[in-house]
């Protein structure tokens, strides 16, 4: 199935942020993985330094060791009377784990032994790894690929074992995963391609490309050399004819040092559009201005006025002389045309944005791209604060009480010839201990104590 947007399917690059934390944690050589993808060095970096993350990785290492050298091994141990610390490739992984605590180094064990511990110490421990992926991916098909299913039993530890050793070129860096071996290349090259795979391995589909698909390194060029090139720049959004949260992946996917020139972002807001807007700021070092446009009928906004007078005044008294326009609204072309001497570079969505503007656009020299093309897999924080802010909204209103005037009203309602002791321990025992709970049909109550 293709992307949505097949307008830019070739204007894309694929992300890799999924795909290499799994390839780090079946433990694949790190200078292979460096070496291959140097933009990606944070990330390893940020691995290297994760208790959980190197400890997966080691256990997934080793036991992909035992499993292709399980006849050697085994000799090692019973005749050469070599356990698994004296031989040369397990030395590194089993002092790694002690530093952790962990010594699977045991008297009189053979390998398949070996084995069945080190699958129930990846039982025991693989919850500890799901903060590294994101939460649009399913995280019981990640876990699936380090958990080999009755990890204990003999029979089916020699079946993985087999198979594993006869089909290896068709596992990812040659590292044991649980998983049908198909040919399929290196299946952790990119994310769309180890989610699409993984998810029909389990008879599903990874649908959601804009999480692994990004604007390509020529569109993010054209933005910074449209940036250097001013003498001064400013972002300008049309909030009703945009949308925060691809914006918000804009912000995230450019380079922070490569769009650091730019003035301010201007955003002009309606009272009807999402709260999503106020939390930009929280996206960029960039001054964000939230100008939010009263309306004098309900049914007519003023916002595309306003901000047409805004580009104005910057350009004319301010002397800006470069605008990132982020709107699919043709309506702005009157903006735009009506400034030959302005530079302007447009964001647009394909979904808002018909041919003929871009056709406009294009005769008259003016650079577009669509947010739609960046990554939407990387604004985890900024949905979140988002989230918990209406959540905080909605509810705040619901259940905000004033406890002390909710006694107070009780007992002058209900007439009570009281003391000031059995006041204060009612409150205590019935209304300090009131919780919120939520039945199976999502309905949420404040629960009293019996």
């Amino acid at each position: 199935m293709e992307s949505e947007y097949n307008e830019s399917k070739f204007y894309k690059s694929v992300q890799k942020g999924v795909s290499l934390t799994v390839a780090f944690l079946v433990g694949t050589k790190i200078d292979i993985l460096i070496e291959n993808n140097p933009k990606y060095a944070e990330l390893f970096d940020k691995l290297k330094t994760d208790e959980n993350a190197v400890i997966i990785r080691t256990l997934c290492n080793l036991r992909s060791n035992l499993m292709l050298n399980y006849t050697s091994t085994e000799r090692n141990i019973v005749f050469n009377l070599q356990n698994l610390d004296r031989q040369e490739i397990y030395k590194e992984d089993i002092k790694t784990l002690q530093k952790y605590d962990i010594d699977i180094v045991k008297a009189n064990y053979k390998v398949n032994k070996y084995l069945a511990d080190i699958n129930m110490l990846i039982v025991q421990r693989i919850a500890n790894i799901k903060d590294l992926f994101p939460e649009w991916v399913n995280w019981d098909y990640i876990k699936s690929l380090f958990i080999m299913p009755k990890g204990q039993n003999e029979d089916m530890i020699k079946t993985e074992s087999k198979k594993f050793s006869q089909a290896r070129l068709w596992y990812p860096y040659t590292r044991y995963i649980y998983w049908t071996p198909v040919e399929e290349g290196n299946i952790l090259l990119n994310d769309e391609k180890f989610l699409r795979i993984l998810y029909r391995q389990f008879k599903d589909e990874f649908h959601d490309y804009t999480k692994v698909k990004d604007a390509s390194e020529l569109v993010k060029t054209n933005i910074y050399d449209f940036i250097k090139s001013s003498e001064s720049a400013v972002i300008v959004v049309d909030c009703e004819n945009s949308d925060a949260y691809k914006l918000a992946s804009v912000l995230k996917q450019l380079d922070s040092s490569e769009i650091e020139r730019i003035h301010k972002i201007m955003l002009y807001d309606d009272i009807h559009t999402t709260r999503a807007w106020s939390f930009l700021k929280n996206m960029t070092k960039i001054p964000v201005e939230h100008i939010l446009v009263d309306r004098i009928k309900e049914n007519k906004s003023l916002v595309d006025m306003k901000m047409c007078a805004g580009v104005s005044a910057s350009y004319y008294r301010d002397n800006i002389s470069s605008f990132i326009l982020c709107s699919s609204d043709s309506d702005f072309w009157g903006l735009i045309s009506s400034m030959p001497e302005a530079k302007f570079l447009v964001m647009i969505e394909y979904s808002k944005c018909g041919q003929d503007i871009k056709n406009a656009l294009i005769e008259n020299g003016t650079y577009y791209c669509s947010i739609d093309d960046f990554c939407t897999g990387n604004i985890k924080n900024f949905k979140m604060a988002v989230l918990h802010n209406e959540l905080e909204s909605r509810v705040k209103d619901l259940i905000e009480l004033d406890t002390y005037q909710l006694l107070d009203d009780i007992f002058t309602t209900l007439r009570m010839d009281i003391s000031e002791a059995e006041k204060q321990n009612f409150y205590k025992k019935y209304i300090q201990s009131m919780s919120l709970q939520i039945d199976k049909d999502g309905i949420m109550r404040i629960r009293i104590v019996e």
